[in-house]
């Protein structure tokens, strides 16, 4: 596994792709479960393998977002929907894109920013665990459009 790190411990990560930089995806998901992680939200253009997931026991949701991009309102409210359905049950989850920082941080600081955090609290507390989070001008815009707007109180 390339990139993994905690954003809250034991309940909620941000890592790489499994399988990514010439790994092996069964490797990988083995190393998740080994850190307790169980289950999985994808946002890269393509899911992993469902049976890869199911012979890990690992849940998980694919919500494809474009590299560089940010998800939409829906794709994000999808996301933390899923968030809160591992947090209800105990489920620690880990989020993933390719590298684990731009897509990837994005998920992590909206569910900070839902949570009470503002925007640039969030996107500092991200980059703080992962230096390099939140990589992109307009996934920065997204999350200070999501703070101002709070579309996950309609």
């Amino acid at each position: 596994m390339h990139r993994f790190y905690w954003i809250i411990d034991d309940v909620l990560a941000g890592c790489s792709r499994p399988g990514a930089n010439g790994g092996e995806v069964d490797r990988d998901l083995t190393t998740l479960s080994e850190y307790g992680v169980g289950a999985l939200l994808s946002l890269t253009e393509t899911a992993l393998p469902r049976g890869a997931m199911e012979r890990h026991g690992l849940l998980g949701l694919h919500v494809p977002v474009d590299d560089f991009h940010a998800p939409t309102t829906t794709q994000v409210l999808d996301a933390l929907a899923f968030l809160d359905d591992c947090r209800a049950t105990s489920t620690p989850v880990a989020v993933h894109c390719l590298a684990g920082q731009g897509r990837t941080g994005t998920v992590l600081a909206a569910y900070l920013i839902r949570g009470g955090l503002s925007a640039e609290q969030a996107i500092a507390d991200v980059r703080a665990i992962c230096p390099g989070a939140i990589e992109a001008a307009r996934q920065t815009a997204a999350l200070m459009g999501w703070a101002a707007e709070r579309p996950w109180m309609v």
